[in-house]
């Protein structure tokens, strides 16, 4: 499922909205130094729904807006917001492994709080599903 992040973060480079963001993978060491930024990362994972064999797992992606505070800041995110939201709600992420998970929905957009002061930003908190068949 770490795999979905790779192709959340391909999607988010492709929304021209974007252009000129540093999109980062969570799971890769790389410099958080630039902004604006959108940061990918795997938050969570919930098991609603476990029968036998199986067990249904949600993943919670979030997708994190990083921008420095200032003159046009409110802009910055006023036009990325949207977009994030059009490109991301209710697509369904191809798996590489070939898993087949649900369409992308979007659960909740939170403020971030960021150690630098000179930094603000918005997390969209996104779920997917899939079912997994443990063994007998």
């Amino acid at each position: 499922m770490l795999e979905l992040e790779s192709v959340i973060a391909e999607r988010i480079r492709a929304v021209p909205a974007l252009a000129g963001w540093s999109v980062r993978e969570g799971s890769k060491d790389l410099d958080r130094s630039a902004v604006p930024a959108v940061d990918v990362r795997l938050d969570g994972l919930q098991a609603p729904q476990a029968s036998r064999p199986a067990v249904t797992l949600q993943p919670e992606w979030q997708v994190m807006l990083v921008i420095k505070r200032g003159e046009g800041a409110a802009q910055q995110l006023g036009t990325a917001l949207p977009a994030l939201v059009q490109a991301l709600h209710n697509w369904r992420p191809s798996d590489p492994t070939g898993r087949q998970w649900t369409e992308l929905q979007l659960g909740a957009v939170r403020p971030v709080d960021f150690a630098d002061a000179g930094l603000m930003g918005y997390a969209l908190v996104l779920t997917t599903a899939s079912v997994f068949y443990g063994q007998p």
